[in-house]
């Protein structure tokens, strides 16, 4: 299967979920003008990912010792005797009982599935797919990672992150706690007050802020002088999943900006373009928009409330047309998908469903209308319709296929 091309005509989603599906074992390559990474499959999973910005064993022993896991002696030993005998860094830092075994397997797991993550961030560069018979990668200690999971992932990661850089704009932003610790309370479950922050233990106990373990751990990293790449490297946790947890402290006023940070590894200050604060209007735009969001999940359900403001009306119309024309161009993905599986065009929205390259929800609009398709010998037409049944005005998708024109 040659699989090759640019990403702003096929994208990574559809990549990854292409290479699941025909359970394919090989490299794929994606390169922008920064950087290039190298994602290998075995059988449809993602079983190793590198990067040449930084080496994936370069990332693993530096995280390893900023996690106290590991001593800088220790790793510069493992390092030397890599150089000697060629063989993986965690495999010696493993057998010479440098670290656990679970401790490797657990780094491996998050610094391989970071890289993977990182480039669904991407919104351009190049992709080519080698096949081959066998792909090589630490058998003993990384557990295969499924494309489904890949894909959901990242496009949750993807859906989020523009919301989360609003206020995490920069890895070398620092944060300060706001909160006495002793206002901290960890537990798993509990319902929240309703202000979104406080929540009270017990009748006669005193308010306190109950957070998950996991945001417990992230917050206790919060000094005001480690930046977020610093809090990142000390939990061994995925950047999205600390990012996210930073964001939902901000936004309960348990954490605040403290400015702008040193970048722990090169020593140099950060931009001064990233602000030391958030600016209202972004807090503002923000607000309006989880508060659209709200609404339009509130009118999806069988509960929903009418009667929306003129502005809110106008507001929440043009939220739901572009839901709609996200799965139109999502649609567009799956029909290329498609032509690169069977070597043909699907002669109806239904086949893409039936080859599972899209959910049955994606072959109409967010306001129940189908799509219309049309395939060629030469091509397809897709676009969007009204409730009437004529074109959306801009949602005209033509392309030819086999180098034909429609």
């Amino acid at each position: 299967m040659a699989l090759e091309g640019t990403i702003k005509d096929f994208g990574l989603p559809d990549i990854f979920q292409l290479i699941g599906l025909q359970r394919k074992t090989g490299t794929l390559t994606l390169s922008n003008d920064k950087e290039n990474v190298t994602v290998a499959f075995e059988n449809g999973m993602v079983v190793m990912a590198d990067s040449s910005s930084k080496r994936l064993e370069d990332r693993l022993g530096n995280v390893l010792v900023k996690q106290g896991k590991l001593g800088k002696e220790r790793l510069e030993e493992a390092l030397e005797t890599q150089k000697q005998t060629l063989q993986r860094l965690g495999h010696i830092l493993a057998t010479n009982s440098y670290i656990t075994g679970k401790d490797l397997r657990d780094a491996l797991q998050v610094q391989v599935s970071q890289i993977v993550f990182k480039v669904f961030r991407w919104r351009d560069g190049n992709y080519n797919f080698a096949p081959a018979d066998s792909v090589d990668y630490d058998r003993e200690n990384f557990t295969p990672m499924s494309a489904d999971f890949i894909l959901m992932e990242g496009i949750r990661m993807v859906d989020e992150w523009p919301i989360i850089e609003k206020k995490i704009p920069s890895m070398d932003i620092v944060f300060r706690p706001v909160v006495e610790p002793s206002m901290i309370d960890v537990g798993s479950g509990g319902e929240e007050g309703s202000s979104g922050t406080d929540t009270k233990r017990g009748s006669g106990a005193s308010n306190k802020i109950r957070l998950t373990i996991e945001e417990e751990r992230i917050y206790r990293k919060v000094d005001g002088v480690r930046t977020v790449q610093a809090i990142i490297d000390a939990t061994g946790s995925a950047e999205f999943e600390v990012c996210r947890s930073l964001f939902d402290l901000l936004n309960r006023n348990i954490i605040a900006s403290g400015g702008v940070g040193i970048t722990p590894e090169s020593g140099e200050e950060a931009s001064e373009t990233f602000v030391s604060s958030t600016p209202g209007y972004i807090v503002v735009g923000l607000v309006v928009l989880l508060a659209l969001a709200g609404l339009w999940a509130q009118l999806r359900s069988p509960f929903a409330v009418t009667g929306l403001a003129p502005w809110l009306q106008t507001a929440y119309s043009r939220l739901v047309d572009g839901a709609g024309f996200s799965r139109l161009h999502r649609l567009d993905r799956a029909v290329q998908a498609y032509h690169l599986m069977k070597g043909s065009l699907p002669q109806r929205l239904e086949d893409l469903v039936t080859a599972g390259l899209v959910d049955p929800a994606f072959l109409t609009d967010t306001r129940s209308r189908p799509f219309h398709y049309v395939p060629s010998p030469g091509g397809y037409l897709l676009s969007a319709v009204d409730d009437r049944g004529k074109t959306l005005p801009g949602s005209v998708i033509e392309r030819s296929v086999a180098g034909e024109r429609p």
